[in-house]
């Protein structure tokens, strides 16, 4: 591949930031509530309550899940929350209900301040994204954690479905766009507007 195709990830990353900053919070707001009611209609239609889903606590400009993480919980679904024991190495989850106290763990993130730590593989992962592609690809944060949890469990012969959720705002426009070798492509790929994939 010739080298002015390939892609910065960083700079990227901070072009897809500071687009996601620029989002009036009037528009943050209702953007995350129909993505909440998008997803809850999802759920809904197709799992079962008593199935485990891996989510994540929204931080700084991320799209807010927080009203659907309790709904889900109120209609029976088992959530966890990850918490990073070990800096570059898998995330470790917490189950959390709507009566756990949270706490403040590492880079910051809300965490379940609670020690009952969940080894089984999820069935479903709500995944948070910097960006993403129309084929699938994720744009994290950089620290790779959700792409070692991920190998993880499918080196264990688990494949739970990944939902990756983002602001429209997320979309890679750039063509020459090639994820990172250990990348894992997502399944399905949920924003404001709607599934992009699905």
């Amino acid at each position: 591949m010739s080298n002015h195709h390939c892609v910065d990830y960083n700079v990227l990353r901070q072009q897809l930031l500071a687009k996601r900053k620029m989002i009036p919070v009037s528009k943050r707001d209702m953007d995350s509530q129909r993505l909440c009611s998008l997803l809850w209609d999802y759920c809904e239609q197709h799992f079962k309550p008593q199935l485990l889903i891996a989510a994540f606590w929204p931080i700084g400009h991320e799209i807010d899940i927080k009203p659907l993480l309790f709904k889900l919980d109120q209609a029976g679904f088992h959530i966890i929350l990850p918490k990073v024991l070990e800096k570059d190495a898998p995330l470790h989850f917490f189950r959390w209900t709507s009566q756990s106290p949270m706490t403040v763990g590492h880079f910051n993130i809300p965490e379940p301040l609670t020690s009952e730590e969940i080894h089984l593989t999820p069935d479903i992962v709500f995944t948070p994204l910097v960006g993403f592609t129309r084929q699938g690809d994720r744009l994290g944060y950089g620290k790779g954690y959700y792409d070692r949890t991920l190998a993880k469990w499918i080196a264990r012969g688990q494949d739970p479905l990944t939902i990756g959720l983002s602001w429209d705002e997320g979309l890679i426009e750039d063509s020459h766009y090639q994820a990172a070798e250990h990348d894992i492509p997502l399944k399905r790929i949920l924003t404001p507007s709607g599934w992009v994939l699905y």
